[in-house]
């Protein structure tokens, strides 16, 4: 099982510019279901938080194009991420960030095929990619 899923806009299809979805955080109880939403913003979020969270600390993330902040609390080896009125709880901190860099690893692949496809220069999405080498 995988703590995301994510897809692409069915109706726009892979939009390199605007990366638009759906993202699901599943976690061992509750989840984070954002439809609709900019896929490569949630993925900077994920990755500020993989990268920051450690075990007794809080974090506040604000997407700051999105209306919620993000709150991940790792607690007595619990992860809580909370957005909005949504709650996912995550029990193996360390297959979340598994996760996350391999769904990061994934839809850059995905983007970068899509530019070279419209012939269209790749996005840096900097923080994105220094995450997933």
């Amino acid at each position: 099982m995988s703590y995301l899923k994510w897809n692409f806009d069915e109706k726009n299809g892979i939009d390199v510019v605007d990366p638009t979805g759906d993202l699901y955080i599943i976690g061992d109880e509750g989840e984070v279901v954002e439809k609709f939403t900019n896929l490569d913003v949630f993925f900077e979020v994920l990755v500020e938080a993989a990268l920051n969270v450690k075990i007794g600390k809080s974090i506040v993330i604000d997407p700051l194009v999105e209306p919620n902040e993000f709150h991940f609390d790792y607690q007595d080896r619990i992860l809580q991420i909370t957005y909005g009125r949504q709650q996912a709880t995550i029990l193996d901190r360390n297959k979340f960030v598994q996760d996350v860099h391999q769904a990061v690893t994934e839809i850059l692949a995905m983007l970068d095929q899509q530019s070279e496809k419209e012939q269209k220069p790749k996005r840096s999405f900097t923080k994105l990619r220094e995450y997933s080498i």
